[in-house]
């Protein structure tokens, strides 16, 4: 389920200017506006901040709705502390909303509210127009987003099995900076852990699991016997992400795993859990940010190679992608895994459409995020695995350049939709690089 920021909104304003008798009607048109988005839920404390008493009286009630982000609306120009002694009270990444008044004096204030912030060392987003000004809306939402992200990721816990892969070191992972940076924790689990909880389930709870998922409508090349034991290791896994609290789930898969855990990581992208690849615990913590922000599985990748006819490229990975992202269900096949020929995963292309492709590399100082928009089409099985080929506005050779002299890797996570922005305020909230490609 995509995330769903709460915001908090307040109006500041001064008694003594120019439609300070507006204030209360424009942060109303704000509040519906959003409200009729339905893309959060808004808390409206009800109150125009111009001293002291009214600052306190906003402060509870904003204190007790507890909201991911704040929402100020600057009615006309005012006396900034009532701000600062605000977030002094209620510690909320805080979104400030000017509008296009002469007299008032909003943008004024906003410029002088922005500049107090800034020396403060204060992050903050700010937009302008109209209550309900779609460019406005856009913006507030995914900055608001973006807290909502950062206080979801506080909780987060990411199952890692077995280290990462040998001879990958691009993948070594440092737990301190994914917490500190993301705010996620690895919680490290034995390669033995795994293989035992796929082994305590019967080969009768497999086959009940085969028929509870209707896998059957699949057309189906691998063996029969190589199905079952993938879907031990997704009831294994699902064992073991209940038992450790877990939102996602990553395996050193190479080689030994191959073809074992690719069809249970479909499922389990289908029950809402990210699912790594090679023992990467970065680009896991990558897919979960992505999932949150979209509610739609991600594709799990590799940067494969440009086509400089059609300027596009192709990423793909073995084939452990959410059964809802494949362009038809029709097309959907559990074979075996390309190279090791045995196992079970779920072959299909990539549905087309807006995706943001993003990457997540590094430890302590040089942890960075790189993004990409583009628009996926439509391909064949141009890998075996789940192919989705994307179209970008930069030249495919060009991107090629940047990728090779930043040292961003190989591991790409794809969702669809733009949420480029809410990434780079993410970023920027938590002091990590970003890079846009």
């Amino acid at each position: 389920m995509k995330l769903k920021p709460k915001i908090g909104l307040v109006g500041l304003a001064g008694e003594y200017e120019v439609g300070f008798d507006k204030s209360q009607e424009l942060c109303r048109g704000v509040l519906e506006a959003l409200k009729d988005s339905g893309e959060a839920d808004v808390f409206s404390a009800d109150i125009v901040m111009y001293d002291l008493q009214s600052m306190r009286e906003a402060a509870g009630r904003l204190k007790g709705a507890d909201p991911d982000a704040l929402l100020l609306c600057v009615c006309t120009w005012a006396e900034d502390h009532h701000l600062l002694d605000l977030l002094g009270i209620v510690d909320r990444p805080v979104i400030l909303w000017a509008f296009p008044d002469v007299e008032s004096g909003s943008i004024c204030d906003v410029h002088q509210i922005c500049s107090v912030l800034t020396e403060l060392d204060i992050g903050y987003g700010h937009v302008f127009g109209e209550p309900g000004d779609p460019a406005a809306m856009k913006t507030a939402l995914e900055y608001a987003s973006a807290a909502a992200l950062k206080r979801k990721m506080r909780t987060v816990r990411i199952g890692s099995a077995g280290g990462r892969v040998k001879g990958m070191t691009e993948v070594a992972f440092d737990e301190f900076e994914l917490l500190k940076r993301t705010g996620a924790r690895i919680v490290n689990l034995d390669e033995s852990e795994l293989k035992d909880a796929a082994e305590r389930v019967s080969g009768s709870e497999a086959e009940a699991g085969f028929e509870a998922k209707g896998l059957g409508r699949f057309k189906i090349t691998a063996a029969r016997d190589e199905v079952i034991e993938s879907l031990k290791y997704y009831l294994g896994m699902k064992a073991l992400i209940e038992q450790y609290g877990l939102e996602g789930f990553v395996v050193k898969c190479y080689p030994h795993y191959m073809g074992k855990i690719c069809l249970g990581y479909s499922l389990l992208s289908e029950d809402g859990i990210v699912c790594g690849c090679e023992g990467d615990a970065n680009n896991t913590v990558m897919m979960k940010m992505l999932y949150e922000l979209t509610g739609v599985p991600v594709h799990n990748t590799d940067i494969l190679c440009p086509d400089t006819e059609t300027n596009t490229w192709l990423f793909s990975h073995c084939g452990s992608g959410g059964f809802s992202i494949a362009n038809t269900q029709e097309e959907i096949e559990l074979g075996p895994v390309r190279l090791a020929d045995s196992g079970a995963c779920a072959l299909f292309t990539g549905k087309p459409g807006l995706v943001t492709v993003a990457n997540l590399i590094g430890r302590g100082g040089t942890m960075r995020m790189s993004v990409m928009v583009g628009e996926a089409i439509e391909t064949g099985m141009d890998f075996p695995g789940n192919p989705l080929r994307v179209r970008f506005e930069k030249d495919a050779l060009a991107i090629n350049e940047e990728i090779t002299d930043l040292g961003v890797g190989h591991h790409w996570m794809a969702a669809y939709g733009d949420v480029s922005f809410a990434l780079e305020t993410f970023c920027a909230m938590k002091g990590m690089r970003y890079i846009r490609i």
